[in-house]
């Protein structure tokens, strides 16, 4: 019968130890970051395809307009970081918005785009222009307001700017039997303080004309 002794327990102990279980951290910090990184593409992905409600302009609105349910519709749209810029369904206030500057038809309603009455510090007027328009002259359209003020001749004295840079709302045309193009009306988007000058403007019967504005005028 043969002995071990203290060697032969020591090897023995020694293969008990290699065979038994362990644990190297290498191979748990290699799980985690696989983890993470499918957790990091499962966020992307859910994000982009995320979708939320806003409201886009169902017509031209200019600067001065009201924004409310019958001027918009809604679309859902992937935005990603720029929701915030953009008006969401349901945050309209209940009086409705008031543009101030122009949103194209089918633009998304900007929220640096709208604001209350009092800050856009502009009105309507309505102007009947002599004459036809130029063609460029629509909706959105930038313009400078002529005038020219009748004469007791008959005639009128020379034309002068009457106020600059306005925005047309609408344009209404009426034209003549012969298609004259006369009684052209057109609303303006004026700032309050050059209203007066345009109805004194009106009430003297002065003869009106658009021009549109040079660019960056």
């Amino acid at each position: 019968m043969t002995d071990a002794g203290p060697r032969g327990r020591g090897f023995t102990d020694e293969a008990a130890r290699r065979s038994g279980p362990w644990f190297d951290p290498r191979f748990a910090i290699g799980i985690a970051l696989v983890v993470v990184s499918l957790v990091g593409v499962w966020w992307l992905v859910t994000a982009s395809d995320r979708t939320v409600a806003v409201y886009v302009a169902g017509s031209t609105l200019t600067a001065g307009q009201a924004a409310g349910p019958a001027q918009l519709r809604t679309v859902q749209v992937r935005l990603g970081q720029s929701e915030d810029m953009y008006v969401r369904v349901g945050s309209l206030p209940e009086g409705g918005l008031v543009v101030t500057r122009t949103v194209g038809k089918g633009e998304l309603l900007p929220v640096a785009a709208v604001g209350d009455a009092t800050a856009v510090g502009v009105a309507a007027v309505v102007v009947t222009v002599a004459g036809a328009l130029p063609q460029e002259i629509e909706t959105g359209t930038v313009v400078d307001v002529w005038s020219a003020a009748p004469l007791q001749s008959g005639e009128y004295g020379p034309p002068t700017v009457l106020v600059s840079a306005v925005t047309v709302v609408t344009v209404t045309k009426e034209d003549g039997p012969l298609g004259s193009g006369d009684g052209v009306s057109v609303e303006l988007s004026v700032p309050r303080s050059k209203v007066a000058t345009v109805l004194a403007a009106i009430a003297a019967e002065h003869l009106v004309s658009l021009v549109p504005a040079e660019p960056g005028a």
